[in-house]
C-alpha cells in the first residue's frame, strides 16, 4: 500500500523561494509507485495543500485536509522548509505530537544544528576543528578592537540562526564591521563573528543508504564572489566541482568526518556539512540539516556522481524516517 507523504515547504524566511524549488523537485521525481505525495505550503498566515481542486486548508489540529468530503491524513512528512519553522525544531515538535514521522532529525537535533554557535561548540567537544568565533546578542555592547582582537581580519559576520548566507558579510576592514553587524542583526537577534580561514571550501552530503550511513562524493566550491553567498549558491555565480580536487587521504577524512558528525548529532534523512580545508586541517563551518534540494542543488549532484538517481535519493531519504 502506498504511503501518503506531505511535502512540506515554504516557511517564514527569505529561504522560502528555495524551499518551493526543492519541493517541486520532490514532486517531479518521487516514486509514485511507492508514495502518494501532496505539497503542503506553510506561510506566516496560512497552511494549505496544493491539489487539483485548488488550494485546500490544512487542519492544524490533526494535520489533515478534507478533499471531496474525505478527511486525508498523512503517513509521513518530507520536510523541505529551509529556515524557520522547519529547520529549527518547531515543526518537528508539532509532528512528534501528531505521531507523524519526518525526514529530518528530532526537535533537539534540529534546534541544535540550526544554532551555529551551539553546533560548533558541541562539535568542538567531539574533537572536530572549528573556527574561532564569538557571539553578540542584541543589545550587547561591543568594541571593534575587542572583536578583531579575538577573531582577526578578515572575518565573517553571520546571523547565528539562519541559512543560505542571508545576512552574512565578509569584513575585510575594521571600519566595515559595524555595518556588517547591523545587517546580520536584521535577520537574527544573535549573531556570530567568525575568523576567516583561507583554504579550500568543500561540502559533503550524508544520507542513509541501504540501512547504512553513507557520505556522498564531496563537492568543491569555487565562488565567483568573495564567499559562497546567496547569489553564488542560487544564481549561478559559483563553480561546483564533484568530486572535489583533494588529496585522497584528505578526501577520505572529510567523508569519515561527515559520517561521524551525522552520528554524533543524531541526524536523520539527509544533511550536508560545509568545511574549509587549510594545510590538510579540516575545519567544520556549518551543518545543514535541510539542505537545498532543487534540480540543481548540491546533494542531488553528489548523489548523481555516486550513481544514485533523484528518485532513488528521495526514496532513501523517506525510508530513513521509518
Amino acid at each position: 500500500m502506498k504511503k501518503r507523504i506531505a511535502v512540506v515547504c515554504g516557511g517564514y524566511s527569505g529561504e522560502s523561494v528555495v524551499s518551493m524549488r526543492s519541493a517541486q523537485m520532490i514532486m517531479n521525481n518521487i516514486d509514485r509507485n511507492l508514495y502518494d505525495p501532496v505539497k503542503i505550503v506553510i506561510t506566516t498566515t496560512d497552511w494549505y495543500a496544493e491539489t487539483e481542486a485548488g488550494n485546500l486548508p490544512v487542519n492544524k489540529g490533526n494535520f489533515s485536509i478534507t478533499y471531496q468530503g474525505n478527511v486525508i491524513s498523512f503517513d509521513g512528512v518530507f520536510m523541505i522548509i529551509h529556515g524557520t519553522p522547519g529547520e529549527n525544531g518547531i515543526l518537528q515538535g508539532y509532528f512528534e505530537l501528531q505521531g507523524i514521522p519526518t525526514t529530518t532529525g528530532d526537535t533537539l537535533n534540529m534546534a541544535l544544528t540550526f544554532n551555529k554557535k551551539m553546533t560548533t561548540r558541541v562539535l568542538g567537544t567531539f574533537g572536530f576543528h572549528v573556527a574561532k568565533s564569538l557571539t553578540l546578542k542584541q543589545p550587547d555592547s561591543f568594541s571593534t578592537e575587542q572583536i578583531i582582537g579575538q577573531v582577526g581580519l578578515p572575518c565573517f559576520v553571520k546571523p547565528n540562526c539562519g541559512g543560505s548566507s542571508i545576512g552574512t558579510s565578509r569584513v575585510n576592514k575594521a571600519e566595515d564591521l559595524q555595518m556588517a553587524i547591523e545587517i546580520a542583526l536584521k535577520v537574527d537577534s544573535q549573531i556570530i563573528i567568525e575568523e576567516f580561514i583561507q583554504g579550500t571550501e568543500v561540502t559533503c552530503g550524508v544520507i542513509q543508504w541501504q540501512g547504512k550511513i553513507m557520505a556522498l562524493p564531496i563537492t568543491e566550491i569555487v565562488s565567483q564572489k568573495e564567499f559562497f553567498d546567496f547569489e553564488a549558491k542560487y544564481q549561478g555565480q559559483s563553480e561546483e566541482i564533484t568530486p572535489a580536487r583533494l588529496p585522497q587521504d584528505v578526501y577520505e577524512q572529510v567523508q569519515s568526518n561527515s559520517e561521524a558528525i551525522y552520528k554524533a548529532l543524531d541526524c536523520r534523512g539527509m544533511i550536508r556539512v560545509d568545511y574549509i580545508i587549510r594545510d590538510s586541517e579540516i575545519y567544520v563551518i556549518e551543518v545543514n540539516t535541510t539542505p537545498g534540494f532543487s534540480e540543481a542543488s548540491i546533494i542531488p549532484q553528489q548523489a548523481g556522481v555516486q550513481g544514485i538517481s533523484k528518485t532513488e535519493l528521495i526514496t532513501a531519504v523517506i525510508s530513513s524516517c521509518y
